[in-house]
């Protein structure tokens, strides 16, 4: 499993790994490896730094542990060159081959491709993480980047000033953030302040400017989250569906992403949502247009 610890700069995810290896106190935790942003190789062979732990284990296989390792991250034509002549991603490559040639039973990675290019890290990040999943090696991956954390996680823990404040499968949290915080951190749109009410059985948040069902009671001066991919696009009020919620609106922008568009809204509160390109044209979306946001109140989100 691949964990990935996320939080801010300066939350202290580099030093909680370093505590889990043993660094801060000089107990080095031999069952864990870890690899860092810089690659901290010697002025050795690339062949030789992969193998300097296990000549520190007095290992009798190195040559064949080595070799595989090489192969598999691709660099085994570079068995020979000096570390110092490498390029950034040949360097790192080396750093991975000498952590995963000592088989740790926990893998950490300090954001370990942050200092390459955009390109490289996107191959380097699909071809370690094909590797942890293909050897069932646990790791826990430290980055700042969101966009890098959903592409590889399947366990998220967020870090905040030095604290774990959540974890739990990533979709949980993500779908559930336990506070406004977290959810401000994880860039997730549709967050309103307000209050919740009880009527004829039925719940309600309320602000100010808006107001909709939810299916859950809270304090007062809660939030509520509606993610933008539960939000439905109507020309018409709501009819023929199990949504309780229609709020009337009027398009302020949109802006393409690829395939799909995220438009933003103004219905009392601003809202983003995101729809498919085709559905932009089939309902001839444009700036001042009036639009309908359809959702149910289960997919509303109360912290």
């Amino acid at each position: 499993m691949i964990k990935v610890l996320l939080g801010p700069n300066g939350a202290g995810k580099s030093t909680y790994l370093r505590q889990l290896m043993g660094i801060e106190t000089g107990r080095i935790n031999s069952a864990m490896a870890m690899v860092f942003q810089e690659p901290l190789l010697f002025d050795l062979t690339v062949f030789e730094n992969v193998a300097l732990g296990l000549k520190f284990r007095k290992d009798k296989t190195i040559a064949d542990k080595v070799e595989n390792w090489l192969k598999k991250l691709g660099i085994e034509h570079l068995k020979q060159r000096r570390a110092l002549t490498l390029s950034g991603g040949e360097a790192q490559k080396t750093a991975l081959a000498r952590a995963l040639v000592l088989e740790p039973k926990t893998l950490l990675l300090d954001e370990p491709f942050a200092n390459l290019d955009i390109p490289s890290q996107l191959q380097l990040r699909l071809e370690l993480k094909t590797i942890i999943i293909e050897h069932h090696i646990p790791t826990i991956w430290v980055t700042h980047n969101k966009e890098e954390a959903l592409a590889i996680g399947e366990h998220l823990m967020i870090m905040i000033n030095r604290q774990i404040v959540q974890e739990g499968a990533l979709k949980d949290v993500l779908q559930k953030p336990a506070s406004k915080e977290i959810a401000l951190f994880l860039g997730i749109d549709n967050i309103f302040q307000g209050a919740v009410t009880q009527a004829n059985g039925r719940f309600f948040f309320k602000n100010e400017r808006i107001g909709f069902e939810v299916v859950a009671l809270a304090k007062n001066n809660t939030w509520a989250i509606v993610h933008p991919e539960d939000i439905i696009l109507s020309s018409q009020p709501l009819t023929g569906t199990s949504a309780r919620n229609c709020l009337a609106g009027r398009i302020q922008a949109l802006t393409p992403k690829g395939l799909t568009y995220n438009v933003t809204i103004n219905a009392g509160e601003t809202f983003q949502v995101n729809i498919t390109r085709v559905s932009v044209e089939e309902m001839g979306l444009t700036p001042g247009k009036a639009i309908y946001l359809i959702f149910k109140a289960t997919a509303v989100e109360v912290i």
